[in-house]
């Protein structure tokens, strides 16, 4: 059961980051 949370944190957790640096990077090309 806790491998199973620690994978869905840890996937989360890229999903996050990845959707952060697209925004990161449409904003840049916007401006």
């Amino acid at each position: 059961m806790g491998k199973k949370l620690l994978w869905f944190v840890a996937l989360w957790v890229a999903g996050v980051g990845t959707l952060t640096i697209v925004a990161y990077g449409i904003r840049l090309m916007i401006l």
